[in-house]
């Protein structure tokens, strides 16, 4: 699409089908993500276990996706829904009772059953002004009692980014930037501020190793394209110039530059091992030969540890297919990436 001259690109976003796919492809982040939505303090170490999950569409329709993982014995329900029309987003999240019970928890008496309600979440990831604050749910039973549950809601907008990053929350952060719609030319700088900000708070949740580095990948490309459309819808309102120029200078993160980097280092070690072992045996020849050798094996090794390190965070059932493409694109050999998988795949069985 051009406006004003400029190319311009419209993604459509299916928005369940990122989350559920980010996710799904970390059990720490997802305990993270838990336990920053309910201030739990489940151990990163907790097993998790993803039950049967609504699949999900790729139609860009009002759609609802429901999956439901089990974390440290504890159920969860997450649905996410999507409406076209209004651009409106949630996502909601119960927790329910120890023992996986998906409706209710169960302790009977003689003459008495207990039953634990789950404890519910409502996040809007986009908000409009017709999108409540709080939310009442009057729930009434057969017998006619009624009880009204006040639900613990999120707006998306109402965070900030730092806010968004110290509770685990960039799994839905990462479509942070469509709370500025409509964008207007008062809220251009703040964008680009936020923009910035969300970009670095995800590089640092990679390199400190709370988001895996593929995963990083993907949430950098999402940021970007919700950044394109949200200029996209907001042409009447600021000039298209102006918030390109915005795309363009943002501090984009090179996330192969840090398996560029491992592979140098590699190298440069062996390069110097081998030149070691070339001086010890007092030879001209022997020391090139050495320097030569050293650095193939330091590169090789430095590959064997970038494609292991990148399939360090799955667990059984996760598909590495897409990290074996990512290492694939950064030139790693096939070879490897295949070694790689079954060392993983082995220490599974382990």
């Amino acid at each position: 699409m051009k406006m004003d001259g400029l190319e311009i690109q419209q993604h459509e976003l299916s928005y369940d089908k990122i989350v559920k796919n980010t996710l799904a492809e970390s059990d720490a982040m997802t305990i993270r993500f838990i336990n920053g939505l309910f201030g739990d303090d489940v151990p990163l170490n907790a097993s998790v276990d993803w039950l049967d999950k609504e699949s999900v569409s790729d139609k860009h329709t009002a759609i609802v996706a429901d999956f439901y993982p089990r974390i440290d014995g504890k159920m969860y329900a997450i649905e996410i829904e999507q409406d076209s029309s209004s651009g409106d987003m949630a996502l909601r999240i119960f927790k329910y009772s120890v023992g996986g019970a998906m409706i209710h928890s169960m302790k009977a008496s003689k003459a008495q059953l207990n039953i634990s309600f789950p404890q519910p979440c409502v996040i809007f990831l986009k908000s409009t002004r017709s999108t409540p604050k709080t939310i009442v749910w009057d729930i009434e039973f057969f017998d006619g009692q009624k009880v009204s549950l006040q639900v613990p809601t999120i707006r998306l907008g109402k965070l900030s980014v730092k806010e968004i990053a110290r509770r685990n929350l960039l799994p839905i952060g990462q479509f942070y930037m469509r709370t500025f719609e409509p964008l207007t030319e008062k809220k251009v700088q703040k964008f680009r501020d936020a923009a910035e900000e969300l970009l670095k708070e995800v590089r640092n949740a990679v390199y400190g190793g709370t988001i895996p580095q593929h995963i990083g990948v993907q949430m950098q490309d999402t940021i970007r394209k919700t950044i394109e459309n949200v200029i996209i819808k907001s042409e009447q309102e600021v000039e298209v110039a102006m918030t390109t120029n915005i795309t363009e200078t943002l501090p984009w993160t090179d996330y192969g530059e840090v398996f560029r980097k491992l592979e140098e280092r590699g190298k440069a070690e062996g390069k110097a091992e081998g030149k070691a072992e070339g001086k010890a045996e007092g030879k001209a020849e022997g020391e090139a030969k050495g320097k030569a050798e050293g650095e193939a094996k330091g590169k090789a090794k430095a590959q064997k540890d970038i494609a292991l390190r990148a399939f360090t965070g799955l667990s059984d059932g996760k598909n590495p297919s897409a990290i074996a493409t990512m290492l694939e694109e950064l030139g790693i050999p096939k070879k490897i990436i295949k070694s790689a998988q079954k060392q993983y795949e082995a220490k599974l069985v382990q």
